[in-house]
């Protein structure tokens, strides 16, 4: 990564924490040069990422100043359980860009139930509030599909198949990496490509261990926050 990205970086990092606040004005570039030990090539390259951004806006013969709040952008708890994953997508107020769609059958990448014979597929980027949040790929049962294209195809699939009174999903799991940003992902969530992300696979199995809903989602790594309960399943004293 150039040096230039990595120290844009590191200041996107000091706005997040408040270090330097929103509507606040940045050290000089004497005084970065100075902390941070590099060229001024290097200072301009970074604030310039950081200016296209939109993170920053920079004022000849004022300095340079903060003009987007990063406090409060981890807004999305990625949910631990099924009844949390429900129930954030039940209030989401997301609009969905149909990409593509086939019948091709996943390929999960853990092993957690049994694939079926037919799936139908399709790539989405979800926004909330105009901005892109992530970027999914979903292979839902074909019957389950065919029940209800209409639905399906325009609306949130889990908040759907926890609706449903004829659907029950008897085991649920997922697995959380955290990978860089490839460049089909980087171009629809607006990040750079080797940013990291948060890498999400989760299985929805029915009664009989068969896959009825498999996701594969990438969320930018700051636009999330993971929170664990350690004691929810710890045994009575």
């Amino acid at each position: 990564m150039p040096l230039y990205l990595q120290l844009a970086k590191l200041m996107r990092q000091r706005i997040e924490h408040q270090e330097w606040a929103f509507g606040g004005q940045i050290p000089t570039l004497d005084a970065l040069e100075k902390e941070y030990e590099v060229s001024r090539v290097t200072l301009r390259g970074a604030l310039n990422y950081l200016e296209e951004m939109g993170i920053v806006r920079r004022t000849r013969g004022q300095g340079t100043f903060v003009t987007k709040d990063l406090s409060e952008e981890r807004w999305y708890k990625l949910a631990n359980t099924f009844d949390e994953l429900a129930n954030k997508v039940s209030s989401l107020n997301v609009r969905l860009l149909q990409i593509e769609q086939s019948e091709r059958p996943p390929k999960p990448a853990f092993s957690f139930g049994v694939v079926g014979k037919a799936y139908r597929s399709f790539k989405r980027v979800h926004y909330h509030e105009g901005e892109p949040y992530c970027l999914i790929d979903i292979y839902l049962d074909k019957a389950l599909f065919d029940s209800d294209p209409q639905g399906f195809a325009g609306a949130p699939v889990v908040k759907l198949l926890a609706a449903r009174e004829d659907i029950h999903i008897a085991g649920a799991k997922q697995v959380v990496r955290i990978v860089v940003a490839d460049e089909e992902t980087a171009s629809h969530l607006h990040i750079g490509v080797g940013d990291p992300i948060a890498d999400v696979c989760r299985t929805l199995v029915d009664a009989a261990g068969k896959i009825i809903y498999y996701a594969h989602i990438r969320y930018p790594s700051q636009m999330i926050q993971i929170e664990m309960d350690l004691m929810r399943a710890a045994p009575p004293q």
